[in-house]
């Protein structure tokens, strides 16, 4: 009794599998760049205090400034952490695609011992014609 291959699955579940790693690498790219804004940012401020104390315009503009900068990380590390929990759910959705992908092949490899374990039958002639 032959057994129907699982080679479908399979390549199902490794298409969702690299479709939500996919996903994962966008997440991470985004991750990354609120951290360079984040940096830069705060790379930012030591310059803008240094210029603030040159001049009086400056000085009177750097309160604006910090504000603005303080409000722009707060925004950034609020997206950070909505990214971060996407990333959570993703990779919990990446592990139970994984698990699929594993079982369907393990199910393949034991169809396929079966099949070359199983006794050589003999072919049987037929009815006999007299």
């Amino acid at each position: 009794m032959a057994t129907r291959s699982h080679a479908p699955l399979i390549r199902l579940a490794r298409f969702k599998v690299e479709e939500l790693q996919k996903q994962m690498a966008e997440i991470e790219r985004a991750r990354a760049s609120i951290n360079d804004q984040i940096d830069r940012l705060e790379e930012s401020v030591p310059e803008e205090q240094a210029i603030a104390e040159e001049n009086r315009d400056g000085y009177l503009a750097y309160g604006s400034y910090a504000r603005s900068v303080i409000q722009r990380k707060d925004k950034l590390r609020t997206s950070l952490g909505e990214v971060d929990a996407q990333a959570d759910e993703l990779r919990g959705r990446l592990e139970a695609a994984f698990a699929d992908l594993k079982k369907y092949e393990l199910l393949e490899e034991r169809r396929l011992l079966r099949i070359q374990d199983a006794p050589a039958r003999p072919i049987s002639p037929g009815p006999r014609l007299t």
